[in-house]
């Protein structure tokens, strides 16, 4: 197999389609959703359950279950995170901060260039459309100031609410005035297609 180089063109965005189908090296899955636990599950055949199970039991404090996508699956790796909606609303953006956080830091760490996310919360949780694509999208902007990896958001394709929440989130970001002090050079965006990129070299390093 070829060697792992950084990815030149970092990147988020959001499309509709199906985590099952997305061909890129990780797909994220909220293990603690019935429908989409089951829906990959089955997708990936038995050997992604086995292995799911025999990992949870291994480590089951571990924040992500990493396993190789198989069956169907368009990607190379899943990773399974638990996630429940906190009693507390205030505890809301935290804790989906830290479901975007735990699974890129994997990803990361594993040296995988591309990840794909669900829009966690929107479906039985009832969780705030807009709550959810933000925390999500600044949380994977915050990453990307550090790190070489592309961000896709996945939402079902009926779901245009939650597409447009997450599009509208993207272009926010977008629109954010850079310190005049700093070149512009460090983010180009194409707003239509829903993709922002930004390059390695960021402001950490300029003078």
């Amino acid at each position: 197999s070829s060697p792992v180089t950084a990815n030149p063109n970092p990147s988020i965005h959001v499309c509709k389609g199906d985590l099952i189908t997305q061909q890129i090296d990780v797909i994220v899955v909220c293990s603690s959703s019935e429908y989409l636990f089951k829906a990959i599950c089955e997708a990936g055949g038995d050997s992604v359950k086995a292995s799911f199970d025999a990992e949870s039991k291994k480590k089951p404090e571990a924040p992500v279950i990493a396993v190789k996508a198989d069956g169907q699956l368009a990607s190379k790796m899943v990773y399974f995170l638990p996630w429940k909606m906190p009693p507390d609303a205030s505890l809301l953006r935290k804790s989906i901060e830290k479901f975007v956080s735990d699974a890129m830091d994997k990803a990361v760490t594993e040296t995988y260039q591309s990840i794909a996310f669900p829009a966690i919360g929107c479906g039985k949780f009832g969780c705030s459309i807009s709550l959810v694509a933000q925390a999500m999208i600044e949380e994977a902007h915050q990453k990307l100031q550090k790190h070489a990896i592309s961000v896709s958001f996945v939402i079902q394709s009926e779901r245009t609410d939650i597409y447009d929440e997450f599009q509208k989130q993207i272009n926010l970001l977008q629109q954010q005035p850079t310190q005049p002090t700093e070149p512009v050079k460090t983010i180009s965006a194409t707003v239509n297609k829903g993709t922002i990129e930004v390059e390695k070299d960021d402001i950490t390093k300029q003078k």
